[in-house]
């Protein structure tokens, strides 16, 4: 399955795991039940609560499990992923100006 960060949430049944492998600078937010999370290179499981995030430090597998009752989990893309969309919209922005700027003035000549 592939998940886009930031657009919605996922809903996770009771005792159905989740796998997640390249998610380093992930944020993990839980956004309703309990969340249960292990990192392969993290020391320690994580229990998110309704409202509680965290955000994945190694490259390591994540498997996040719903314990209690079904929950709601939303993948948010790091601070670096970020600024590299950022960039790169804008880089794409200042090629599109430069063309404008090329045509208008080869119109103008």
């Amino acid at each position: 399955m592939k998940i886009k960060f930031g657009e919605g949430e996922v809903y996770l049944r009771e005792h159905c795991p989740l796998r997640l492998s390249e998610a380093r600078g992930m944020v993990v937010r839980c956004t309703s039940g309990v969340l249960w999370m292990t990192v392969t290179g993290e020391a320690g499981d994580i229990v998110l609560a309704a409202g509680e995030s965290h955000r994945v430090r190694v490259a390591g597998r994540v498997v996040i499990e719903s314990i209690g009752s079904d929950a709601r989990v939303r993948f948010e893309p790091g601070t670096g992923e970020r600024i590299a969309r950022a960039a790169g919209a804008m880089i794409s922005s200042m090629r599109r100006l430069a063309g404008m700027h090329r045509a208008a003035k080869h119109l103008t000549a």
